[in-house]
């Protein structure tokens, strides 16, 4: 027996629940998202769950600013507790990046964030035993948010379910099934689900599985380094806010009560030439040679956490666009077959903006404004999005 729905959303990730949830509110009665694994299990659930609205692109800026605000609102909408942590977001950068600094702050400003230029002192007064030095540029945004990804995303699963979309996981999609340019559903282990409209939105897989379909796009996968570290003992140190040392290429956010989650600027390490990545096999901790790196550079934001240690680590596979940021489209030639990724490490904090416009296109067949911007055409073009607040190393 033949299942139907109204749209299929391939990938339980926060992209693909969001999409869903946005769906039902816009009043599609059959919204079915299928997860080959668990809910957040790919990259969803290994996020920093960052969102700030610093950035040097006025629809990238809406979008993080849009975040902030679904995720702000989350709980009271819902019912379903998020855990949102409002600590503000700090960039700190060397004076020769201020041509960059200064037009973030311009088109961040106008986007609507409220981010500003502060001195030495506030800084050091804001997050203690940070580094300053001569020429140092310091942005904050009070504003700035994280949130736990794993509990957000099932949040968010439970905002879906509960407005009525059916989820089901542990159902790997083997084939989208299209018959005269058209999408008919999807083909998965349980069986054929029948749908006009068809969602791919699961990052590092879906590239694959368009290149099945005859377009191939400029989207590699690429292991991105995190880890956890614990102050030395003794000193009462804390993160206070979400930081990024531009100086050093670290971003790092407070973890638990003592804990740094630390990140490094993943376009520093990107080759798209590498060796080979398998998303389905690769180590799922850091190196030793990251862990030492990345401890020396928090060492120069830090002093003090020369003397700190590494409590955990992980690894995460993105997948990495030229520009770093996604591909929102649909295929060219086919009716009912859209797609996001190429999230590039920023899926998160672009769901709910995502989910929302990709959600309008699918119901009205328009593509909403803003969209344009992520379209799959713009790497034969060269309108890349240049949106970074400082250079890459």
């Amino acid at each position: 027996m033949v299942d139907t729905a109204d749209v299929v959303v391939v990938g339980g990730g926060i992209t693909g629940l969001s999409a869903a949830l946005h769906l039902r509110e816009r009043g599609i009665p059959d919204v079915v998202v299928l997860e080959r694994h668990t809910i957040g299990a790919g990259q969803s659930g290994r996020a920093a769950g960052v969102l700030r609205g610093t950035v040097r692109h006025p629809t990238v800026a809406e979008m993080q600013l849009e975040g902030q605000e679904f995720f702000n609102r989350f709980s009271g909408r819902y019912g379903f507790p998020l855990g949102v942590e409002q600590v503000g977001y700090m960039v700190v950068a060397a004076g020769e990046h201020r041509p960059y600094v200064e037009a973030t702050l311009d088109v961040a400003t106008q986007a609507g964030c409220a981010v500003e230029e502060i001195g030495e002192t506030q800084a050091c007064s804001l997050q203690p035993g940070l580094t300053g030095g001569a020429g140092a540029i310091y942005l904050y945004e009070p504003g700035g948010i994280y949130v736990d990804p794993m509990p957000a995303t099932h949040a968010i699963m439970l905002a879906a379910a509960g407005a009525g979309v059916r989820i089901i996981d542990d159902c790997p999609v083997g084939k989208i099934l299209i018959d005269r340019n058209r999408v008919q559903g999807v083909e998965t282990n349980s069986g054929v689900l029948a749908a006009p409209v068809v969602f791919l939105a699961t990052s590092v897989w879906a590239q694959p599985a368009l290149a099945a379909l005859g377009l191939n796009l400029p989207v590699h996968p690429h292991i991105a380094q995190m880890a956890f570290f614990h102050p030395p003992p003794g000193p009462d140190f804390r993160l206070q806010c979400v930081l990024f040392d531009a100086r050093v290429g670290l971003y790092m956010r407070p973890e638990g009560k003592r804990l740094l989650f630390v990140g490094r600027r993943e376009a520093d390490y990107f080759e798209p030439n590498g060796p080979p990545v398998d998303p389905d096999r690769y180590r799922q901790t850091a190196t030793h040679a990251a862990m030492v790196e990345m401890r020396e550079r928090l060492g120069e934001t830090f002093p003090l956490m020369r003397g700190g240690f590494v409590h955990r680590s992980y690894a995460c596979t993105y997948d990495v666009t030229p520009d770093e940021m996604p591909v929102l489209d649909r295929l060219p030639g086919t009716e009912g077959l859209y797609f996001a990724l190429g999230f590039s490490g920023g899926g998160f904090s672009s769901a709910p903006w995502i989910g929302k416009r990709m959600a309008a296109w699918m119901d009205s067949g328009v593509p909403p404004p803003g969209i344009e911007a992520f379209a799959a055409t713009r790497f034969e073009t060269g309108k890349l999005i240049r949106w970074a607040n400082t250079p890459a190393r």
